[in-house]
């Protein structure tokens, strides 16, 4: 099984480059446009992700890790265990800065979708049209109080928070893509 690589690393280098989408935001609209699409051309989502100012210098090493990215990530989405994680900041990381990623992944995941050619006009199946919604209000969290660490309540609320994003994706996946799904299932 691929990995996703590293947050922390992958984001130094998109930040480098001064790239339009940070490594959170940059996983959610793949994930959004692999869910939208059934598939994306690595070159595809890179331009999404890389914005119009890149320094050639620097591209070398991203385009490694966002290949990466891309081929993990298709192997993830349509594993048949559901072994899909989202690349977010490991539990070490403050609450703040998991809950701002969670943010900016369903920001990307919305964006994605929407760059897949899915917009409020298409017809979705009842159900990943109320995750959408819940996506969209996840999209916009943040928290109160940065300063420190967050209670065990929030730890648990972010970590079931979590869960419901990555799955509702991996439901989002199979009621717009069904002959992956079914072949998931074989």
């Amino acid at each position: 099984m691929n990995l996703l690589p590293e947050i922390t690393s992958l984001d130094n280098l998109l930040s480098r480059i001064d790239a339009a989408m940070a490594a959170a935001e940059s996983h959610g609209a793949l994930c959004g446009m692999l869910c939208a699409r059934g598939t994306v051309e690595l070159s595809a989502w890179m331009e999404h992700v890389l914005g119009e100012q890149v320094a050639q210098q620097d591209l070398h090493e991203l385009a490694h890790e966002l290949a990466r990215l891309h081929s993990a990530t298709l192997e993830q989405i349509n594993d048949a265990v559901a072994d899909f994680h989202l690349l977010l900041p490991d539990d070490d990381d403050t609450l703040s800065l998991r809950v701002e990623a969670l943010a900016g992944w369903c920001q990307g995941y919305v964006y994605g979708l929407a760059a897949g050619g899915i917009n409020e006009d298409t017809e979705l199946p009842a159900d990943s049209r109320e995750l959408l919604v819940d996506l969209v209000e996840i999209s916009r969290a943040g928290m109160e109080d940065n300063s420190g660490p967050g209670s065990e309540a929030d730890e648990i609320a972010f970590v079931e928070i979590s869960e419901y994003v990555r799955t509702g994706v991996l439901l989002i996946n199979e009621e717009l893509q069904p002959l992956k799904a079914a072949h998931r299932l074989q």
